[in-house]
């Protein structure tokens, strides 16, 4: 992958597209530069309501439930 500029656009492209654009008037640039350009945070963070592991509840039941939260928790990155 490379990174390109022309103005202020900034991309990150594949070395063949590279040179094809660096042919036709874009620079290369600092990977640094897109960084800066494309933001931190790409996915607004959304809220994920947890069921709630009670102590009367047995193990296997515990443990059924914590899966369940860390299925829907990486389910929604």
């Amino acid at each position: 992958m490379k990174t390109i500029k022309r103005g202020n656009e900034v991309r990150r492209v594949s070395e063949k597209e590279a040179m094809f654009f660096v042919r036709n008037g874009w620079n290369y640039c600092p990977k640094e530069e897109w960084k800066k350009v494309r933001g931190t945070n790409t996915k607004p963070k959304t809220e994920v309501e947890e069921v709630e592991v009670k102590d009367n509840v047995s193990d296997k039941k515990k443990r059924k439930l914590r899966k369940e939260n860390k299925r829907i928790k990486y389910k929604t990155k």
